[in-house]
C-alpha cells in the first residue's frame, strides 16, 4: 500500500490548526442565535484563509465542510434554487442532487475563502422580516477598505435552532434566485440529471481554478 503523504500533511495540518467544528462554533450552535452562529462562521472562514496556503484545498474543504453543513440549511437551499421542478425529481435524484449541491457549496467556499490579506468580518444587526424569519447583517471589509454587505436569512430548521437558507449580496441580491436563474435552463432542458452533471462539472472547474 502506497503511503498517502498529502493526506498526511493535510491531517497534520488540521491537527495543529484546530478541529473543524471550534468550540466556539459549536457554542454558537447550541445557543441557537442566528447572530452568533454568523460569527463563529466568520471565525472558521477567518482561521481557513489565515491558514489556507498550508491546508491547500482538501485541507480547506475538509475544515469548512461541516461548518457549512451545520450552518446552512443545504436541502432547503437546494429546493429553493431547484424551484418547482424538484417535486417532479424521483428520490434517487433528489439524493444525488442534494450531494451534488452540497459538495458545489463547499468547494466555491473553500476556493473562495483561501488566503488572508487583511480582510475583516463585521457582524452587524438583526431584524425578523417575517415571524419565522430572521435576517443577520454583516459585512466583509476588502484589504482595500472597500465593504461588501452580506446578508443572511435563517428560518427554523427541521433538527432545531436556526439555519441560513438565503446570502444576500449587496444587502439584496438572493444568491438562491441567482441560482435558480442559473439552473432554470438546464432543469428545463435535461432534467435533474442535466443539472447533476453541470454541477460535477462546475466543481472540476472551481478546482482547475489558478492558486487552488
Amino acid at each position: 500500500m502506497t503511503f498517502n503523504w498529502r493526506g498526511f500533511i493535510v491531517a497534520a495540518a488540521m491537527l495543529l490548526i484546530g478541529s473543524s467544528i471550534s468550540p466556539s462554533f459549536a457554542a454558537a450552535q447550541d445557543t441557537g442565535d442566528p447572530k452568533a452562529t454568523v460569527q463563529a462562521f466568520y471565525d472558521t472562514l477567518e482561521d481557513t484563509m489565515k491558514h489556507g496556503n498550508e491546508l491547500g484545498f482538501e485541507g480547506r474543504y475538509e475544515k469548512l465542510a461541516p461548518v457549512i453543513e451545520q450552518t446552512f440549511d443545504v436541502p432547503v437551499m437546494a429546493k429553493i434554487a431547484i424551484g418547482s421542478e424538484w417535486t417532479s425529481f424521483t428520490a434517487d435524484e433528489k439524493e444525488r442532487m442534494l450531494d451534488a449541491f452540497n459538495r458545489y457549496m463547499v468547494t466555491t467556499y473553500a476556493a473562495r475563502f483561501k488566503s488572508y490579506k487583511g480582510q475583516k468580518f463585521q457582524v452587524g444587526d438583526v431584524k425578523q422580516p417575517a415571524e419565522d424569519r430572521s435576517l443577520v447583517e454583516t459585512k466583509i471589509i476588502r484589504s482595500n477598505g472597500d465593504p461588501v454587505a452580506l446578508n443572511y436569512l435563517f428560518r427554523p430548521s427541521a433538527g432545531g435552532g436556526w439555519k441560513i437558507i438565503d446570502v444576500y449580496f449587496s444587502g439584496a441580491i438572493s444568491e438562491m434566485a441567482r441560482m435558480r436563474s442559473d439552473f432554470s435552463s438546464t432543469v428545463t432542458g435535461g432534467g435533474a440529471n442535466a443539472l447533476i452533471a453541470a454541477l460535477e462539472r462546475k466543481i472540476v472547474d472551481i478546482k482547475r481554478e489558478p492558486g487552488q
